[in-house]
Formats: C-alpha cells, sequence, structure tokens
C-alpha cells in the first residue's frame, strides 16, 4: 500500500480530477462552483495522506504558519485572481482581440478543433513560458526577489504554502500567465481545465507526501523537484522554476534532479532566518526591506 501511495497515487488523482471536472462542466455546473469541489476535495485528500504518508514527518509539526497561510490562500489563490479576471475580461483590447481569435469563420487564432487535451497542453505550454521567466527573473533580480522571497520563507513544505505568495507576486505572474490565453480566444471548458491543472498540482507540489513520479517528472513540476527548490543552497533553489510544467526548465537547462539523493528538508531563506512570520509583516516586507534585513545582522 505504501508503494501506491508514492508512485500511483498523485496521477490517478490528478487524472481523476481533471476527469472529474470536465464532467461536472459539462452537466452545467458553474466552473467556479467546479473548481471549488475539486480544490477542497483535493485538500482533504492532501491532509491525511500528510498524516499517514508523510516525506518528513518533521515537517507536520505547526511552525504557527496555518494562520498566515490560510490569509495568504484568502487573498492570492481567491479574492485577487478574481478581481484581475474581472478586470481582464472588460480590458477593450483583450475583449476585440477575443472576438477576433473566436471568429466564426473559423480563421481565429486559438485551435478550438483541436481535440481538448491538446487545448489544454497548448495553453499551459504559452502560459508557462511567460510564467517561467517571471519566476526566474524573481530569483535573479535582487528588486524582485523582495517580492518572491515570501514564498521561500516557510521552514516547512505542506499543502496550504502552495498558496504563501506576496498579492504583487501573485499579480505579476497571473496576468503574465492569463492576459495571452485570453487575448487568443481560449475557451471556457480549457480555462476551467487549465485551473484545475493549476490548484491541483500546486497543492501536491507542495505536499507533505512521500512521492516518486519517475519519467513523469519530465512532465509535471511535481513535489520531488521543488523540494529542491526550496533548498538553502543557493545552486539548488535556483533551479526548477516551472510553476505546473517542467518543459521550460528542461529547454532552458534548469531542470534539476540529481538521482543520487534526495532534497533536504531543511529548507527556507538561509540569509533571512528572521524573516516575518505574520501576514501583514510579509505584505510590507518588500517595502521594508532594508528593516527586515537588519534583524538577521550579527
Amino acid at each position: 500500500m505504501s508503494a501506491f501511495f508514492t508512485y500511483a497515487f498523485f496521477p490517478l488523482h490528478f487524472a481523476g480530477a481533471l476527469m472529474a471536472g470536465y464532467w461536472a462542466y459539462s452537466q452545467g455546473y458553474s466552473a467556479s462552483v467546479v473548481l471549488a469541489v475539486v480544490t477542497g476535495v483535493t485538500a482533504a485528500i492532501i491532509f491525511v495522506l500528510e498524516r499517514v504518508h508523510p516525506a518528513h514527518p518533521e515537517w507536520n509539526r505547526s511552525q504557527k504558519d496555518v494562520g498566515t497561510d490560510s490569509l495568504h490562500a484568502l487573498v492570492s489563490m481567491i479574492m485577487l485572481p478574481k478581481l484581475l479576471e474581472f478586470m481582464l475580461l472588460h480590458v477593450a483590447f483583450i475583449t476585440a482581440a477575443s472576438e477576433v481569435a473566436n471568429a466564426s469563420d473559423g480563421a481565429g487564432l486559438w485551435p478550438s478543433h483541436w481535440p481538448l487535451a491538446a487545448q489544454v497542453g497548448l495553453a499551459l505550454l504559452i502560459s508557462q513560458f511567460g510564467e517561467y521567466w517571471v519566476h526566474r527573473t524573481m530569483h535573479t533580480v535582487p528588486l524582485l526577489w523582495r517580492l518572491h522571497a515570501t514564498h521561500h520563507s516557510p521552514g516547512r513544505l505542506y499543502w496550504l504554502n502552495a498558496a504563501r505568495f506576496h498579492p504583487l507576486d501573485t499579480a505579476t505572474s497571473y496576468l503574465v500567465g492569463m492576459v495571452p490565453l485570453l487575448t487568443l480566444g481560449v475557451e471556457g471548458e480549457v480555462i476551467l481545465l487549465f485551473h484545475v491543472w493549476i490548484s491541483v498540482h500546486g497543492m501536491y507540489q507542495h505536499c507533505n507526501v512521500r512521492l516518486k513520479l519517475g519519467p513523469l517528472n519530465y512532465i509535471f513540476s511535481m513535489a520531488e523537484l521543488h523540494r529542491w527548490h526550496h533548498s538553502l543552497l543557493i545552486e539548488e533553489a535556483n533551479q526548477n522554476y516551472g510553476n505546473n510544467i517542467i518543459f521550460w526548465d528542461l529547454v532552458f537547462g534548469t531542470f534539476y534532479h540529481p538521482k543520487d539523493r534526495e532534497a533536504s528538508s531543511d529548507i527556507g531563506l538561509s540569509e533571512m532566518p528572521h524573516f516575518p512570520t505574520d501576514y501583514i509583516g510579509q505584505v510590507l516586507s518588500p517595502f521594508q526591506w532594508s528593516k527586515v534585513a537588519r534583524r538577521d545582522d550579527p
């Protein structure tokens, strides 16, 4: 049974979530309801798996981070994306471009005649190209690192800190990923499955469950790879930038998956061990960087 949870559970759950989401949407349920149910069920399942099949048992001990991560989830994963989606759908040039892309004469930009799976794959490749470079730049440009440091501040990984992002970090990634898709006129069912992918994958990517994906590590940017990205060592952390697929890391040479060892359970910000742990402190940290940095002066 342990081998089943390690090797088979994620791909089965992931495929099941996509199929369930598609079925529910085809039955007339709203995309928001479908996504909320899929996300809630996935969170509950991972919560149980973290306790019966953990990668690192010590990560199951609270670091007084649940409240902070819950606020991040509310703001950065629920409220902000909804607000940005509403704003984008009312931007004139995006609306006009989408109408052209969905031209009824069949000359539209988006290949809506493709099989659904191929459309979802294309949407991921397009959106994740921009997100890859934004993510990589946030690691290499000090001013932008101030925004992204919040995500690397926890000392453990578990399903809920998939949501620990500074709101400006979230907004940047969301806009870079979604504007091209909306401009190209991607249809509703593709957008839904795209969001199901992101939601389920994101929670598993940060979960404290022992997972081994084998060759699937060359498709998904999953926990086995992503734990290296949270390493205390800069040469390990500046790898595996893909948020939802690992394709662009393979293309641009930042794929990192040593075969002789696993990522350490010691993670976080080695240069700033006293980074703020409260939500307001983390939101304000980019604008009070000198003050935050002085906390860690010898």
